[in-house]
């Protein structure tokens, strides 16, 4: 299904709420290809503004589809694969520099 080679075909996880970094250093170390798109977002606190790296899709973490990715991910608490309308793994195929907008498209 994949048209170009440099594409990638990603599966969506949905996490725990601010435990996205977590779940990608979990993947990583355990020799999965993880990605949480972040963003630059200003916070206020006693009165200061300052500059926090935030998820660009709060709770959402994307995986490169691979031999036994899916029992890591039933054996993480927590976590689990983010379905379509018709009950199937969501899958995201694109390259990682396009990822996010593709993931949009397939939201809307």
């Amino acid at each position: 299904m994949m048209a170009n080679n440099d594409m990638s075909r990603w599966c969506v996880l949905y996490t725990a709420p601010k435990s996205e970094r977590k779940l990608v250093q979990r993947l990583h170390a355990a020799g999965y290809m993880a990605f949480c798109p972040m963003q630059i977002v200003f916070k206020k606190w006693k009165g200061q503004t300052k500059e926090v790296f935030a998820p660009l899709f709060p709770d959402c973490v994307f995986v490169e589809e691979a031999a036994g990715v899916e029992l890591f991910i039933a054996s993480q608490g927590g976590v689990s694969f983010l379905l379509d309308a018709e009950g199937q793994k969501l899958f995201v195929c694109a390259d990682k520099a396009e990822l996010p907008t593709k993931f949009v498209h397939l939201l809307k």
